[in-house]
């Protein structure tokens, strides 16, 4: 039904500016594209902007869906420079400019036995390397479960919840 709708919609658009035609080869070779990319597999990305727009098809409509840096996704494929995504029970498009694919755990490192200290008040803990707000502060002198590390932060458990803090304000002990 959604196809469909979209396919409405296209000719609509096309017949509204006075495109000469629009062959059935056209919607074929969307549809195969599409199935490609949803046999692929899925991964995580991370939204890198502000207020980034959900579009219904690569360089499509808005679908009035907003994202915000730190939200993660499932991706199920990619379009030239557009991922496309779940999001609730839809699928949504978003730029490839705006977001990025998050790394697996893999590449943390993980050392049994470590925490981390706090060197600066008030310190936030992020939901991903940063990232969001996460609203909790750590403070000076208190120490974290240490899970790894990405770039400039450090992955630390707390009350049950994982969290990234910056290097610049923590070291490993």
């Amino acid at each position: 039904m959604e196809k469909k709708l979209r396919l409405l919609r296209l000719m609509l658009v096309m017949a509204l500016f006075g495109a000469a035609s629009f062959t059935a080869s056209a919607s074929n070779e969307y549809s195969k594209e599409y199935n490609v990319l949803a046999a692929n597999g899925s991964f995580t990305i991370v939204i890198t902007g502000n207020n980034v727009i959900g579009r219904d098809g690569p360089a499509g409509y808005d679908t009035g869906v907003r994202f915000y840096k730190g939200n993660r996704l499932t991706c199920i494929g990619r379009s030239g420079s557009w991922y496309q995504v779940i999001y609730g029970n839809r699928y949504i498009w978003v730029s490839t400019s705006y977001a990025q694919p998050v790394r697996s755990q893999r590449y943390y490192s993980t050392t049994t036995g470590s925490y981390v200290v706090v060197t600066g008040n008030n310190v936030i803990g992020r939901a991903t390397p940063g990232g969001r707000d996460t609203g909790k502060r750590f403070y000076k002198g208190q120490r974290l479960t240490y899970h790894g590390s990405n770039g400039s932060w450090n992955k630390v458990s707390h009350g049950g919840y994982y969290y990234w803090v910056s290097k610049q304000y923590s070291y490993i002990r």
